[in-house]
């Protein structure tokens, strides 16, 4: 029976209960992160500490945990639960409230952890690249819902996955209020042209992903590629070379066709092989690519 982390206790999963009075379920009042291990060891795991913490901090939430601590208890419930490869997931909330406008907002945190073996998608789509689709619902702008907070009130995204299942495909792209290029429902979008990569800025209004940060060293450190943000439209996927998206789970996954344009050649192209390739070595995992 795998085991989760729940306020200070490690029980099993089917014995985790949460009040139907917490502020997270109530109201969306909470904040999440997500990230892997591998062969035992927590990768990138002081960047996702320092994204948690700027969630918290925006939201007035106390510091549950140092960086150490924290540390220790995800190596704890890695243990327990036997993970070779983990995925881990850790949400806060506001904690036991009550109904209404002038609800209280002092009471003590929730948190939650879980830690499952990591299982992404299916081989193949790597060698074979995926479609993607364009929402038509966009981004909230970032001048209503700071993108800097991992918010677990997430319908934006949950709206923009349920127009990529609609359509038959595995993933979105989503436009901001003004029409420029953002990012997926939860990943991040890179595309090449002429040995150049470019991805959207933050000014856009997307969600600073780790792995987005990671992948966009590797193409300078590794592969001696030159990455150029801004604010760009659709029509410059038109003109691209290749086409991926990236995060944690997906890795970099190259895109084929976007609706009824095709990328490039319509294959997978090089920079995208290569930067899945890299990114393992980073991870320390073998090299699948």
């Amino acid at each position: 029976m795998n085991l989760v982390y729940l306020n200070g206790q490690f029980i099993e999963e089917d014995q985790a209960c949460i009040s139907v009075l917490d502020q997270g379920f109530l109201y969306g009042d909470g904040i999440f992160e997500s990230f892997r291990s591998m062969g035992g060891k927590l990768y990138q795991f002081p960047l996702h500490y320092q994204r948690l913490v700027q969630s918290a901090q925006a939201l007035s939430y106390p510091l549950l945990f140092a960086q150490h601590e924290l540390e220790q208890q995800l190596l704890e419930l890695q243990n327990r639960n036997q993970l070779v490869n983990g995925y881990f997931r850790i949400t806060i909330t506001r904690g036991l409230g009550q109904i209404g406008f002038l609800r209280d907002m002092e009471s003590a945190l929730t948190c939650l952890i879980i830690g499952k073996e990591f299982k992404g998608i299916d081989e193949p789509l790597y060698q074979q690249g995926v479609p993607l689709t364009v929402a038509q619902t966009r981004r909230n702008a970032p001048e209503a819902i700071n993108p800097k907070i991992k918010s677990i009130s997430n319908l934006n995204s949950l709206l923009g996955k349920l127009e990529a299942r609609a359509a038959g495909a595995i993933e979105v792209i989503m436009l901001n209020s003004r029409g420029h290029l953002c990012e997926g429902s939860a990943s991040n979008l890179f595309w090449v042209r002429d040995g150049w990569v470019f991805t959207p800025d933050v000014s856009t209004g997307l969600l600073e992903g780790v792995t987005r940060s990671t992948i966009m060293r590797l193409c300078e450190e590794r592969l001696n590629l030159r990455v150029i943000t801004g604010e760009f439209r659709l029509q410059d996927l038109h003109y691209s070379d290749e086409v991926f998206i990236t995060s944690t789970s997906l890795e970099v996954l190259p895109v084929v066709r976007v609706d009824d344009f095709v990328i490039g050649k319509g294959v997978v192209g090089p920079v995208a092989r290569d930067l899945r390739r890299e990114l393992q070595r980073d991870m320390g995992v073998g090299v699948l690519v």
